[in-house]
């Protein structure tokens, strides 16, 4: 598994580029309902999704159970302050003031149940106490991993989400539903990725809902989707996002919901 995929956020990319679409405003509308989506409708979007893949990061890295509390404390700037702990159904990661890489703290604990029958690997995590750049995380995850081994190796992960957050700055937020990864082409220069699926992200009153149609798709050696279209919709208004024929650069269209259409920078 290439790790480096989960760290180019491509989710991150599609939901900013989403994000700046403004809709127009609906008289019937629930006053506490915003009628646009501002910047900081970005950037706290951008903050669950990055929780969100933080979570989805530490379960793959250890999924394999082989791992110790020394091992694990190793990846943070603090070492003894993460605990892996051997369960019954699964294992249990506690930290104690860890500090990522990038500066973020992590405390609390994620209880993580583990299911292996032949190439699939499934999982269930809950949380306990658990805050990350001082974002408090609740509700539970579950995810399938699957690897095949056929026609040059592709590598499947699920994962369906049922989070609520509390964000530092007190925002209520949450994200419902199922992303799928398929990566192909493992251990080469051809390896690529495609992701579909649809989930929502609510941010206080406002709820965005994203879908995949037809799936997004790239490759490990470029930092962006290349093709496919993320469609978005909010207050019944629709907008789509087209990446393009598959060239590799930071360019995507824009369609409005009044039919408009513009070029965009992600």
């Amino acid at each position: 598994m290439n790790k480096p995929f989960f760290k180019i956020k491509v989710l991150s990319i599609a939901i900013m580029a989403s994000l700046f679409i403004v809709s127009c405003s609906d008289d019937d509308s629930n006053n506490n309902v915003s009628s646009e989506i501002t910047q900081e409708d970005v950037m706290k979007s951008l903050e669950v999704e990055e929780i969100s893949n933080f979570i989805d990061d530490l379960t793959l890295d250890n999924i394999s159970m082989n791992r110790s509390s020394a091992e694990i404390s190793s990846k943070f700037n603090r070492p003894g302050c993460a605990d892996f702990s051997v369960t019954d159904t699964g294992y249990t990661l506690t930290f104690t003031d860890c500090t990522t890489e990038d500066g973020e703290t992590i405390s609390g604990s994620m209880n993580v149940a583990i299911v292996i029958e032949n190439n699939t690997v499934s999982t269930s995590i809950t949380f306990d106490n658990l805050t990350y750049a001082g974002n408090s995380i609740n509700g539970s995850k579950s995810t399938s991993y699957s690897l095949d081994t056929t026609d040059g190796g592709s590598f499947t992960y699920t994962v369906t989400s049922d989070l609520s957050i509390t964000l530092a700055d007190g925002t209520t937020a949450s994200e419902q539903g199922t992303k799928t990864y398929t990566i192909t082409g493992l251990g080469t220069s051809d390896a690529a990725y495609t992701l579909s699926g649809n989930w929502t992200v609510t941010l206080n009153a406002d709820t965005y809902s994203l879908s995949t149609d037809p799936a997004l798709e790239g490759t490990l050696s470029c930092g962006y989707i290349t093709t496919g279209t993320l469609v978005m919709t909010k207050n019944a208004l629709s907008a789509s996002i087209n990446y393009g024929d598959g060239t590799c650069d930071n360019k995507a269209t824009v369609t409005y919901p009044d039919g408009t259409t513009e070029e965009i920078d992600l």
